[in-house]
């Protein structure tokens, strides 16, 4: 099983992809493992992101996208203050999908899929609290582009 610490070197991709992303990766503390183990990786199933490494026993999840390990979850005293993330999906049914998907897993809805054009026009979105109480988002902007 290959752990956070084995995955290091896969961090050293070239510049010309990492050049034009804001931030590298995103850790934080979770309360219970399991439960932000269920949660979390139906969101990531379906926006197209892909478990890279996971062992239960550490308490250590690692999310790949890009080719990259951009999100981890690590068992401990869960991460204060309360944050707010946000996932890119890659369209609408995909904002569905993991709005489903953290829904039956445990997490407690905090604005169903849809347009929040008050944002910004085509921004369509999800909002679930995590069993943490983060808040969680998974966007779509239509009017991003390349959007379909």
């Amino acid at each position: 099983m290959l752990t956070a610490k084995a995955l290091v070197p896969s961090f050293g991709f070239g510049a010309d992809l990492l050049e034009h992303r804001m931030f590298d990766h995103v850790e934080y503390s979770v309360g219970d493992f399991s439960a932000a183990h269920r949660f979390y990786v139906p969101i990531f199933e379906a926006i197209g992101a892909h478990v890279a490494f996971l062992d239960e026993e550490l308490g250590e999840l690692g999310v790949e996208n890009e080719g990259i390990v951009q999100f981890l979850i690590t068992k401990g005293a869960p991460t204060q203050p309360k944050i707010h993330i946000c996932f890119r999906a890659p369209d609408k049914e995909a904002v569905q999908k993991a709005y489903d998907g953290a829904i039956a897993g445990g997490g407690v809805c905090n604005g169903k899929p849809g347009y929040r054009d008050h944002y910004a026009p085509g921004y369509y979105a999800a909002f679930v609290f995590d069993p943490d109480g983060h808040n969680v988002e998974v966007l779509f902007r239509e009017t991003a582009p390349g959007a379909s």
